[in-house]
């Protein structure tokens, strides 16, 4: 498992306030990750972050994860639907634009002292990544291909740089699109 997204993922889950829960794809798509990743991390590596606050999409821990949500939800003052399987996501969801905002800063603070250097990829490239605030690999996986080689200045030589290095770490490029 990529040690980044792992570090990603726990992050955004610490971002989630007290009372307030997130869906496995509200922390997936914070993370640039699948659902089921996020589920399979958490499962792993969860221990010292909240993680009483990520349910499924129903506002369900599933599994047997109920019993050991219930004393923070009970603390937190998350209540536990009539059903008896989770929480009503429609009352508890965290507000996904201060969740994002949150996420957004922890992580630009935690890359302020861990970020991987882009590699040379030459002056035109790297100037056009940067005037999109893109100044080390950890930010540009936050990107697709396409939307890197749509940027003034970066040309196939550059992705290619971009991607080799990228794969020399186990890393991936956003499957996300072009963003308009």
């Amino acid at each position: 498992m990529d040690d980044f997204l792992v570090d990603r993922v726990l992050l955004a889950v610490e971002q989630i306030p007290p009372g307030r829960v997130a869906a496995y794809g509200d922390i997936a798509r914070l993370a640039g990750t699948s659902p089921r990743r996020v589920g399979t991390i958490m499962r792993l590596y969860s221990g010292d972050v909240p993680y009483w606050r990520v349910v499924g999409a129903a506002g369900d821990p599933g599994g047997r994860l109920l019993d050991n949500f219930r004393p923070h939800w009970s603390a937190e003052g998350i209540e536990v639907k009539p059903n008896g399987l989770g929480c009503r996501i429609v009352d508890y969801r965290a507000d996904q634009v201060a969740l994002r905002t949150a996420y957004r800063a922890a992580l630009d603070a935690m890359l302020a002292s861990t970020a991987t250097p882009l590699p040379s990829i030459g002056g035109p490239a790297t100037g056009a990544l940067a005037v999109q605030g893109i100044t080390t690999l950890e930010q540009v996986i936050e990107h697709s291909e396409a939307e890197l080689l749509a940027l003034h200045g970066v040309g196939p030589r550059a992705i290619r740089l971009l991607a080799d290095e990228l794969d020399r770490l186990g890393w991936t490029w956003s499957a996300r699109g072009p963003q308009g």
